[in-house]
């Protein structure tokens, strides 16, 4: 029987992913499936991993009020990046490479794949908490760990708006506090994968969908499988809010903020965003979220409607 040509079972691998994404899994807890199966396989979750992957860092001017970013040149990240924004709600986004050329393995240095919503008031999920206003962010996560295993899952955070009532209540239970920024992050149940070196980036595919039965979902497919594991979507209700999406790939964490691609790399980034409707959605600059980087330059960004709304651009060094 004759081999299937690399770009026809790139696609077919695509459409399968997106099949899955759309149906998604049959309950909580995690699940596994293998190409061209459509059937979500139980699995074990892993406890909630450790790992923060924190929101961009800034610097103000005690002087001037000035808001600046720490990001350096050429890199992208911490802020320098795009963001696809859909008119209506998003209701899911789905990451990929379309084109990967000249990356190496790049060793087993950490990195990370993520799906980004928007940050902003959020006041379906504040009461919940006890809190009288706050600010929600969620990442959708493919995490290579740091020598303690490569996962998936979902990190949320919330943003107290009053610094009496973060003073006097801090973060819910099970809740970490990040430095002081009235700040709070939480990582949901993970399913352990096998980690994926940067060469494998054009076979990766990572979706977040919101409010899905009642859960949000995270599903990574790569070489034929696909994993995932979700949480209740009234953790943060992100479905409320989520209006603008960053994707890409970074670095792990404050300590390893940056990966690093061989010189030569050329990588172009594709986000599909779904909001009911076939409108191409808004192509943001400086619209990242997330503080880890990556040491590419981005290129141009176009947008594009129709059956599968979305923007894609390209980053090399």
């Amino acid at each position: 029987m004759p081999s299937i040509p690399a770009q026809a079972q790139a696609q077919a691998s695509a459409r399968w992913h997106d099949t899955l994404t759309v149906q998604g899994p049959p309950d909580a807890g995690c699940y596994s499936a293998l190409f061209p199966s459509a059937i979500w396989t139980p699995e074990r979750c892993a406890p909630p991993p450790k790992h923060v992957s924190p929101p961009v860092h800034k610097v103000v001017d005690s002087r001037t009020g000035r808001v600046t970013l720490q990001a350096v040149a050429p890199t992208t990240g911490n802020g320098n990046d795009y963001a696809a924004q859909t008119n209506g709600l998003t209701r899911s986004a789905v990451g990929s490479f379309p084109a990967v050329t000249g990356v190496n393995a790049g060793g087993t240095q950490p990195y990370t794949l993520q799906i980004n919503t928007t940050t902003g008031s959020n006041p379906a999920a504040c009461p919940q908490y006890g809190y009288s206003s706050c600010s929600t962010w969620q990442q959708f996560l493919y995490d290579t760990g740091d020598g303690e295993g490569a996962s998936v899952y979902i990190q949320d955070w919330l943003y107290v708006g009053s610094a009496s009532e973060y003073a006097s209540k801090g973060c819910p239970a099970d809740w970490t506090p990040y430095a002081d920024d009235q700040a709070c992050y939480r990582n949901s149940d993970a399913i352990s994968v096998g980690y994926f070196p940067l060469a494998s980036l054009g076979s990766m595919r990572l979706s977040g969908v919101a409010n899905q039965n009642g859960r949000d979902v995270v599903t990574l497919t790569v070489n034929g499988k696909s994993f995932t594991a979700s949480q209740p979507a009234t953790t943060l209700d992100i479905a409320r809010i989520w209006k603008q999406s960053e994707f890409n790939v970074f670095g792990y964490g404050g300590d390893k903020p940056l990966v690093t691609f061989n010189p030569g790399s050329t990588v172009n980034v594709r986000l599909n965003v779904v909001d009911g409707s076939t409108n191409a959605p808004s192509c943001l600059q400086n619209a990242g979220t997330t503080f880890e980087q990556n040491n590419l330059t981005l290129g141009s960004c176009t947008a594009s409607g129709g059956t599968s709304p979305g923007i894609q651009f390209s980053e090399s060094n």
